[in-house]
């Protein structure tokens, strides 16, 4: 089963102008059983990011302490910065999946779905000319 996800029109975190991305509505939660789930977002899907990648203000909601994950430093859309690691379930269409993401405070959107955490579970397509995203689920055996 494939869904397809329309492009998202974001404005650029430089103020000028604006651009398109695939957004996916997600949830996240701790990964204990019965934890409660975030808020649903949207989150980009970007196959330049490592991992998944998530606003430390939407991991301080669902009860993580984000300054006692594994300090891990990196360099992405927003320049230079600190990400804390932790274990969470992502909700997400096709079902939940475990992953380690990252949270920030200086990350200037909610969510990324990045290549570990999300591209191993999905294969991922992108259409520009269409401004949308399709994903299928990959159910390993």
């Amino acid at each position: 089963m494939s869904l397809k996800f329309p492009y998202k029109k974001y404005p650029n975190t430089d103020g000028g102008g604006f651009f398109y991305a695939a957004a996916v509505p997600v949830n996240i939660a701790r990964p204990e059983k019965n934890s409660p789930r975030s808020k649903r977002i949207e989150a980009i899907v970007d196959s330049g990011a490592t991992v998944c990648q998530f606003h430390a203000g939407l991991g301080r909601a669902i009860g993580l302490e984000i300054e006692k994950g594994q300090v891990k430093d990196t360099l992405g859309i927003g320049g230079p910065t600190k990400m804390y690691m932790h274990e969470i379930t992502l909700y997400i269409p096709g079902g939940p999946i475990q992953v380690r993401a990252g949270f920030s405070d200086s990350l200037p959107v909610v969510g990324i779905l990045g290549m570990h955490g999300f591209f191993d579970h999905f294969t991922v397509t992108f259409d520009p000319m269409a401004l949308r995203c399709e994903i299928e689920r990959i159910y390993q055996a």
